[in-house]
């Protein structure tokens, strides 16, 4: 309940495996209003000085609902940046009935589809060689491949470290590939998104 004695939205909001939940949404957090109860929560790939054994998409969707259910909420809206949008995608699969809504911003991946285009395909060839590469070249090469041709990125400050970032990191490039393996997924996860949204309020 906030000030005004009317229930809060609430909401947790996914980042996405390069950026700290607290550095990608400190803004929007800082934006809310009083009617609005939002927790940045971490990636479970992060939780620990090196990826949690046997990680997968499943690990991060518990964690999910364990970060709710410690809140009390039974329903909540769910917000998935990147890799936290592809956590968003297999909890809204596996458990509608705890969404309120979801909102996704440029999922990492959503499932597997088999009338993927040719450019796709050689898009995810590329990105299966970048997983190869060393931590100080992966993501670099990974952010070039993401701009239009020719365009050079704005410098910005360093992004704090989260704890156990150098191992986690080289775990990170191997992370939907890992996820692809260890957890039910495919077209009904988008499907899914059409039975979980709720437009009646928090």
């Amino acid at each position: 309940m906030h000030a005004a004695g009317v229930s809060a939205w609430r909401a947790v909001l996914l980042p996405g495996v390069v950026t700290p939940a607290a550095v990608a949404f400190a803004d929007l957090l800082d934006e809310l209003g009083l009617g609005v109860d939002a927790v940045a929560k971490e990636l479970e790939l992060y939780t620990h000085d090196a990826p949690p054994a046997g990680y997968s998409l499943d690990m991060e969707v518990a964690g999910v609902l364990a970060a709710a259910d410690e809140r009390g909420w039974d329903r909540f809206h769910l917000v998935g940046f990147s890799g936290g949008g592809s956590v968003a995608l297999a909890l809204a699969a596996g458990h509608p009935e705890r969404l309120r809504s979801l909102a996704l911003l440029e999922p990492a991946w959503a499932g597997i589809w088999d009338d993927t285009s040719p450019a796709h395909r050689a898009l995810w060839a590329e990105y299966a060689r970048l997983a190869t590469l060393p931590p100080s070249e992966a993501l670099p090469a990974f952010v070039r491949i993401q701009l239009r041709p020719g365009w050079r990125p704005r410098h910005r400050p360093p992004i704090p470290r989260r704890p156990g970032w150098r191992p986690a990191r080289r775990a990170s490039g191997r992370w939907s590939r890992r996820s692809r393996t260890t957890t039910s997924t495919g077209r009904r996860w988008v499907a899914s998104t059409t039975r979980c949204t709720s437009p009646s309020g928090p």
